[in-house]
């Protein structure tokens, strides 16, 4: 059993002082109000959140504003469904990386008063638009795998006004089980804005809201691009060979920054759910530093998630445009050499 040296003894020992070194990278001490293990986002990963922030931003909102540019000067009569879903992406990125810097902003700053809506509707503004994208690349996937494995199936049940009406009911249901007035923490009648320090979430609701957010959504975006992959390797000798492989390396493409962007996230809202429900009343070193890692894991991911904003449209409509197209090619045509069911029309804004 080790022995503190003499001077040491006389500090609290809920001030966490000895966590290791080694497991400091983003615990540095010094940097944390650690008196009954107060959790606070250090140094590190605030500096983390602006380096990644400032490039998502720009790179984000340009290309969004871009894409969403080109489908207002698109002839309503040349919408396809497609259009709608790519639309309602870039819409909720633009939307979500607009308040971006009012989120920075906020973070670690503590509100009183009318500052407390501010924060709760920066909040619902950001949680809300990042799973209406989740739906929204859900649904791409569907559309994707009805589209190439039952064309004239799909010819009869896509449409512009279908597509509307899914994306209006992707945007009413994650509305109402936002979990945005669950995650703001007030102590004191002053808020800690993006950061829930004092009373844990409920477990039951974590992991809700991972099932429901997360995993189904990739369960489902899983099978179709698996689905979708194994039908054009079928194809691989009808027509272009070498576009049918650019075909399946863009799909597996935007399964992997699906993956990338929203898996962390999730992992990170379920184990600071676990640590801080387990060690909710503990203050001793090691609960405190596993809190401390929790708390800013899961911030780290964020920043992480919010690359997604600047990847969508690149993903699904700059790297989609072209090749897409040239899928379509040699599929289904009439007699004046144009598609009677575009591949394209289905995976494509175009």
């Amino acid at each position: 059993m080790l022995v503190k040296p003499a001077k040491d003894q006389l500090k609290p020992a809920s001030q966490c002082q000895n966590i290791p070194n080694q497991h400091m990278l983003f615990f540095q001490q010094g940097e944390l109000q650690m008196s009954n293990c107060t959790l606070e986002i250090t140094s590190a990963v605030q500096d983390l959140q602006k380096v990644t922030s400032i490039p998502t931003f720009m790179l984000g909102v340009l290309g969004n504003i871009y894409v969403l540019v080109v489908f207002c000067r698109r002839p309503r009569e040349k919408w396809t469904y497609m259009n709608v879903y790519i639309t309602n992406m870039a819409v909720a990125d633009c939307a979500l990386l607009t308040f971006q810097p009012v989120k920075m902003y906020y973070y670690s700053r503590q509100l009183e008063g009318h500052l407390k809506a501010l924060c709760n509707f920066v909040l619902l503004v950001y949680y809300v638009n990042m799973y209406v994208s989740i739906f929204t690349v859900t649904a791409i996937s569907v559309v994707r795998y009805v589209a190439i494995k039952y064309p004239m199936k799909a010819r009869e049940i896509f449409s512009c006004k279908n597509a509307l009406v899914v994306c209006a009911l992707i945007w009413f249901t994650v509305c109402f089980i936002s979990p945005v007035y669950f995650i703001t923490d007030s102590s004191n009648d002053k808020t800690m804005c993006f950061q829930r320090v004092n009373e844990p979430l409920s477990l039951h609701f974590v992991l809700l809201l991972v099932i429901v957010g997360f995993l189904v959504p990739f369960l489902i975006i899983l099978f179709c691009s698996v689905r979708v992959v194994c039908t054009l390797r079928k194809q691989l000798d009808v027509g272009p060979r070498s576009e049918k492989i650019q075909c399946m390396f863009i799909i597996v493409a935007n399964f992997v920054v699906f993956v990338i962007c929203f898996l962390p996230v999730h992992l990170g809202y379920f184990a600071k759910s676990i640590v801080q429900n387990k060690y909710s009343n503990a203050e001793d070193n090691d609960s405190c530093y596993y809190k401390m890692f929790a708390h800013n894991f899961l911030h780290i991911t964020l920043c992480v998630s919010n690359m997604n904003c600047g990847l969508d449209c690149f993903s699904y409509f700059f790297a989609t445009k072209t090749s897409w197209n040239m899928c379509c090619r040699n599929e289904t045509k009439n007699k004046e050499g144009e598609c009677n069911y575009r591949v394209s029309d289905s995976v494509t804004p175009t």
